[in-house]
């Protein structure tokens, strides 16, 4: 990852909106210059209907912040604050740029994360567990690398995520809901669940990015892990060695497996390539966990670009419009409870085309 791209962040009027001909709004101006090469993509995935779309989706994400005491009245806080603070980065706003309110906004993002942060590391509200641990360590290491005067207090607070990572890790290279040998339900024996060990993934690999210490073989055992529970089809099993209902393919675990793949470097395998062909297949069907699947599969099929992408965001995009409601939050899913993991869920799968966040460079 080039480190210029993690320190440069200006305040300048975004190419994409001169591009579409628009007046730059204050949530523009304020957002970082894009690059020439992007501009192409930019002009032809970010339309005004998008823009408005994101902007009344941040600015619900902040009054529900504001009114329920930075989501602590919520189910899955941590998740929520650290999908919220992507959700902004995503647009290329920081806690240091950008209009006041969403740099406050982040701000509370990030300090309700340290004080939920414990002594061994684990950022805990006692109900997001280790997903919301792996957004929180993940959210950190983004606006860490985004920062141009990144803060020593989010750096350790970060190296302290990531160790508690390290060691939660079971024998079989992936994590579960609560982390393996620190005391909790779980043991070092669990054989992991895949849409967790992905969570927990790509923190790891966002902290290296950023040159921060990482334990190598904690991630060749996850990248292990995962790749033994991709199915013939090419999705991707519940765990490991499970039969029945763990043992077949699903959609949103296996947007997350192709992901995590994709991103650790697997570009040409028959293997990511089955995976790929599975999330093309698969993602206009309905499915329990929509938000979260199609937050893996963008990054995904972004990540592969190409056809792939262009008719992937064309289609994923009309429909996160479509189901946005009017005070700006995004439906329910079938079991998806949070309307605030929801709303953040889908700002960051609209605006992955402004290619703001670090994990997303291709």
């Amino acid at each position: 990852m080039k480190r210029n791209h993690l320190r440069k962040i200006s305040c300048g009027i975004l190419a994409g909106t001169l591009l579409l001909g628009l007046a730059p709004s204050l949530e523009a101006q304020s957002q970082p210059a894009v690059k020439t090469l992007d501009r192409r993509a930019i002009r032809a995935e970010i339309t005004p209907e998008l823009r408005l779309a994101v902007k009344r989706g941040l600015m619900q994400l902040i009054r529900q912040q504001r009114t329920s005491k930075s989501f602590a009245s919520e189910d899955y806080p941590v998740a929520i604050n650290a999908l919220m603070g992507m959700a902004l980065l995503a647009g290329g706003y920081t806690d240091k740029t950008g209009p006041e309110s969403y740099v406050a906004a982040l701000k509370l993002n990030t300090s309700t994360l340290l004080r939920y942060q414990k002594k061994n590391g684990y950022i805990d509200d006692g109900d997001s567990k280790m997903y919301g641990h792996g957004f929180a360590t993940l959210y950190l290491a983004q606006l860490y690398g985004m920062s141009a005067s990144p803060d020593g207090a989010i750096r350790k607070a970060l190296e302290r995520a990531i160790k508690l990572i390290e060691r939660a890790q079971g024998k079989e290279g992936g994590w579960d809901y609560l982390p393996a040998g620190t005391g909790a339900l779980t043991n070092k024996s669990a054989n992991g669940d895949s849409s967790i060990t992905v969570c927990q993934t790509m923190a790891l690999r966002a902290a290296r990015n950023l040159g921060i210490a990482v334990d190598a073989g904690v991630i060749e055992n996850a990248r292990r892990y995962i790749q033994r529970a991709q199915l013939k089809d090419g999705g991707f099993a519940y765990r490991i060695g499970r039969s029945s209902a763990g043992g077949s393919s699903e959609f949103p675990r296996s947007a997350a497996g192709v992901c995590i793949l994709y991103s650790l470097g697997d570009y040409s395998s028959v293997k990511i390539r089955q995976g790929i062909v599975y999330l093309e297949k698969n993602y206009r069907d309905l499915n329990h966990f929509p938000h979260y699947a199609h937050y893996y599969c963008a990054q995904a099929l972004f990540q592969v670009g190409g056809r792939s992408w262009k008719d992937y965001f064309s289609w994923v995009h009309r429909q996160l419009l479509k189901y946005q409601r009017t005070d700006g939050s995004w439906k329910a899913g079938l079991i998806e409870r949070s309307a605030g993991v929801r709303t953040a869920m889908a700002l960051i799968v609209l605006q992955l085309p402004y290619r703001f966040l670090p994990i997303h460079e291709r």
